[in-house]
C-alpha cells in the first residue's frame, strides 16, 4: 500500500533528506550554497536563492540582490544571508536606519540595475549589486522594507556608520534616503494580472 503526503508536509519530507537545504524557523526553504536540491534548476555556485529573494555572490566579489516583488522576504534571513558573502547589514522591516551626515561611498558599493519601480506582474526584478569591498571601514548597508498605503513596498537603501545611527518609522520619499536609493515593488501589477 502506497502512503502519500500531500501539500507542505510532503515538501518539508522531500527537502529534509537533503543535504544543502535548510528549513528556517519561519518555514522558509532555502537550498544553500553551491548545492541541488528540488526547488528546479540548481542555484549557481555561490547562490543563496529563497522565494523572495536571490543572493548571487561573483567572483570579483560583488553580489547580487534580486527581489521578487510578489513575495515578502524576512528581514533576519536576508541580512543574515548578506553576512555570508562578507556584506555587513542591517535589514529592517517597518524601519529604516541611518546616519546624519550619511557617509560617503554608497554610489560605489551599491548600484541598482533598471529604474526604481517594480509591479507584481512585471517579468523583470528589482537586481542591487552590492561591493563590499567598496563600503568603508565602520559602515553597513541599511535596507529598510516598508508596506505603503498604496498595496507597494518600498525598500530604502543607505550606508550608516555602525557608531552612530537612529531609525525611523517613516519611509523615504519617493526617490529613496539622500545618499542612497529607493525602490518600489509589488503592489498591484498591470491590469489584468
Amino acid at each position: 500500500m502506497e502512503t502519500r503526503i500531500s501539500g507542505r508536509r510532503y515538501a518539508d519530507r522531500r527537502l529534509a533528506g537533503l543535504t544543502g537545504c535548510e528549513q528556517s524557523a519561519n518555514g522558509v526553504h532555502r537550498v544553500l550554497p553551491g548545492l541541488t536540491g528540488v526547488l528546479g534548476a540548481a542555484p549557481a555556485p555561490g547562490t543563496i536563492q529563497t522565494a523572495a529573494f536571490t543572493l548571487a555572490s561573483h567572483s570579483d566579489g560583488t553580489a547580487t540582490l534580486t527581489i521578487n516583488p510578489r513575495e515578502l522576504f524576512d528581514p533576519a534571513t536576508l541580512q543574515s544571508d548578506l553576512a555570508h558573502y562578507g556584506i555587513p547589514a542591517k535589514v529592517t522591516t517597518g524601519s529604516f536606519c541611518s546616519s546624519d551626515p550619511a557617509p560617503a561611498g554608497f554610489s560605489q558599493a551599491v548600484s541598482l540595475q533598471g529604474s526604481g519601480t517594480w509591479r507584481a506582474g512585471s517579468a523583470t526584478q528589482p537586481t542591487i549589486t552590492i561591493d563590499p569591498s567598496a563600503m568603508p571601514a565602520g559602515t553597513e548597508l541599511s535596507l529598510g522594507d516598508f508596506q505603503l498605503s498604496t498595496g507597494e513596498r518600498q525598500a530604502d537603501f543607505a550606508l550608516m556608520d555602525t557608531s552612530s545611527y537612529t531609525c525611523s518609522t517613516t519611509p523615504s520619499g519617493p526617490g529613496g534616503p539622500p545618499d542612497g536609493l529607493g525602490l518600489l515593488y509589488g503592489g498591484p501589477g498591470p491590469a489584468g494580472s
